[in-house]
């Protein structure tokens, strides 16, 4: 199988863990991996699979290169790129759960007493940084909090320095920005969480040597990798499916490493509950409904004797021009009655004329 890799996102520690989860994968089920960052390996007259996985951070290049496969009938299977939008059909989706995420690291401020929290370095042109921004915004933050990278990581950091008093909590768009600021705010004097709270997103080994004071949303990179190749498998197997998605869990740790269960209450969508005519209570639906419970079970025996009985001819005549017993016709005509109880034999011919022949 193949997988195809944005050349900038290749050196990352989050494209290492779903490669790493992919290949341990791949070795189990005997299955080869080639790894592409140029998509004209498609070209290639060898190349005949249906579906290849991506990965990558832009949506940029994510959508330029699933187009590209589009035009060539093949299904991408993405990473790392949330499709939040639902603007990309066809395409299997792995992804981490950054709703859910994003808000329990909101709750987890909250319940620390926080009550001004900034957003930092979220990359504008990220689906998934952009699935995080929704829910920040959506639990209490506000747009005039947030920090785009722009420029540097350096530069965001300054930004968001000159304005720290204002905050008593920041959220990291992910786990690198995290560490630049956090040293940024230790060589100032800052003592995290006791001036300042802060949490992030991630699984850098880094971060989890260094960062040992700050609330994390584990991603499980890995796992997704690993995650792929399945869904791969089971695309393969089975036409029939267009595309698969799955979210992962993220698991929340606190400022003292600890995983701790955060619970936040997620909405849906409510429908006006005044009364309204029931679709299926309709008359003239009831009518279909029924008739296509009589003719689900049918053959085409059991249709040809149906347009013979409909077309008001005698058992004695159909069996001789069907060429069966006059006994089958009684029987099949009875199993299709029995499935209209409360109806009699001549309800139910009147109700079949109406949609038949």
């Amino acid at each position: 199988m193949h997988v195809l890799v944005e050349a900038p996102f290749l050196n990352s520690h989050w494209c290492s863990h779903y490669i790493k989860g992919i290949t341990a994968q791949a070795k189990r089920k005997n299955i080869d991996v080639e790894i592409h960052t140029d998509v004209n390996f498609v070209k290639d007259e060898s190349f005949k699979d249906t579906h290849v996985i991506l990965i990558g951070s832009s949506m940029t290049w994510a959508s330029s290169r699933m187009n590209y496969l589009y035009e060539r009938d093949v299904r991408p299977i993405v990473l790392s790129i949330a499709n939040y939008q639902k603007q990309f059909p066809y395409a299997s989706f792995i992804t981490m759960d950054y709703d859910d995420a994003a808000m329990k690291l909101m709750k987890y401020f909250r319940d620390k007493g926080c009550e001004h929290t900034a957003f930092f370095a979220v990359d504008m042109k990220s689906s998934t940084d952009m699935q995080k921004l929704g829910k920040y915004l959506q639990s209490g933050g506000k747009e005039t909090d947030v920090f785009p990278f722009k420029d540097s990581l350096g530069a965001t950091c300054d930004r968001l320095i000159a304005r720290l008093k204002e905050y008593d909590s920041i959220l990291c768009a992910n786990d690198v920005s995290s560490v630049v600021l956090l040293r940024r705010l230790m060589d100032l004097g800052y003592s995290i969480p006791r001036d300042i709270h802060m949490a992030s997103f991630g699984d850098t080994t880094l971060s989890n040597l260094e960062i040992h004071n700050i609330a994390v949303a584990k991603v499980k990179s890995f796992d997704a990798g690993r995650l792929s190749i399945n869904a791969y498998r089971m695309l393969k197997s089975d036409p029939e499916i267009s595309s698969l998605s799955f979210s992962l869990h993220c698991d929340i740790f606190d400022c003292n490493c600890e995983r701790t269960d955060i619970h936040v209450e997620h909405t849906v969508p409510t429908f006006d509950n005044t009364p309204s005519t029931n679709f299926f209570r309709d008359p003239d639906v009831e009518k279909v409904l029924l008739v296509e419970k009589l003719l689900a079970g049918c053959d085409k025996l059991d249709i040809s004797i149906l347009r013979e009985v409909l077309n008001k001819e005698s058992y004695s005549k159909i069996a001789s021009k069907l060429f069966i017993a006059e006994n089958t016709i009684s029987y099949r005509i009875k199993k299709i009655l029995s499935l209209a109880p409360d109806k009699s034999k001549e309800e139910v011919f009147a109700l079949l004329s109406q949609f038949l022949f």
